[in-house]
């Protein structure tokens, strides 16, 4: 069990280092563009899209690092009511419903990410859009994981570090 837990520590530390490089790339390219357009009056043509993907980047590794913490949108309605085993029901169902919905995310994911592979599609400067959507079919697979660990092994909200 020590291997699980260095895994999810080292892995805590990637997905923070590649939020915080992913959110720090974006406003510097940002703000580059910002200037090169007010003060030379151009652009360079692939900070747009490649922005764009970023804020996928961001997406997918913020829901990545809340689910690991456990600070993720739930509906918690009931359990202000509930306490016991009818508030241990409903997280464990309540999460493994999550897990289903990533699950699910994940196939569709891989399925985009495959055909934007297969049609060649472009995302900026000539490459390919796939290597870049990759973090979607790895980052709901993680997720999907995770709540699967939640409910089956009983880490939900409040377990964590």
């Amino acid at each position: 069990m020590i291997w699980i837990r260095r895994l999810d520590a080292g892995m805590a530390r990637l997905e923070q280092g590649l939020l915080a490089l992913s959110l720090v790339a974006m406003v510097s390219l940002s703000v580059v563009q910002i200037l090169l357009r007010n003060l030379a009056g151009t652009s360079w043509f692939w900070i747009d899209p490649f922005n764009r993907l970023l804020v996928l980047w961001l997406a997918l590794l913020g829901a990545l690092v809340a689910t690991r913490s456990g600070e993720h949108i739930a509906i918690d309605a009931l359990k202000h009511y509930l306490s016991g085993w009818p508030a241990w029901l409903i997280e464990r169902l309540a999460t493994g419903f999550a897990g289903f919905i990533c699950a699910l995310m994940t196939w569709h994911a891989s399925r985009f990410v495959y055909d934007e592979y297969v049609y060649n599609t472009p995302a900026f400067a000539g490459l390919p859009a796939w290597p870049f959507q990759l973090i979607m079919p790895i980052g709901f697979g993680l997720m999907a994981v995770r709540f699967a660990a939640y409910t089956f092994f009983g880490q939900g909200e409040g377990d964590h570090e």
